[in-house]
């Protein structure tokens, strides 16, 4: 149990570190990546409507700032689970 609570407070800090502005790099990428799944999946299950990655990534013109942090905690999910199966597969 207490190796488990070492675990889960070393990730919840390395994900605190990556978010912190001398990372700042790392977490665009992240960005990036989370948006650019989601306009790959938009693309492919909603063919007939207009889909921009301006609008996943950055949000439109309307939108107000918690719509703004959930696209960007959407895309931040996202990324991150990407670069972890990257990670994992490399590790192996």
């Amino acid at each position: 149990m207490k190796n488990r609570v070492i675990f889960i407070v070393k990730i919840i800090a390395a994900i605190a570190i990556l978010f912190t502005s001398s990372y700042y790099w790392l977490h665009t990428v992240i960005l990036h990546i989370g948006a650019g799944l989601r306009y790959g999946c938009l693309c492919l299950f909603r063919r007939g409507q207009k889909v921009s990655y301006r609008e996943i990534r950055y949000g439109s013109e309307d939108f107000n700032n918690t719509d703004h942090a959930d696209n960007n905690l959407a895309n931040g999910f996202l990324g991150f689970l990407v670069l972890t199966l990257i990670l994992i597969l490399i590790a192996k």
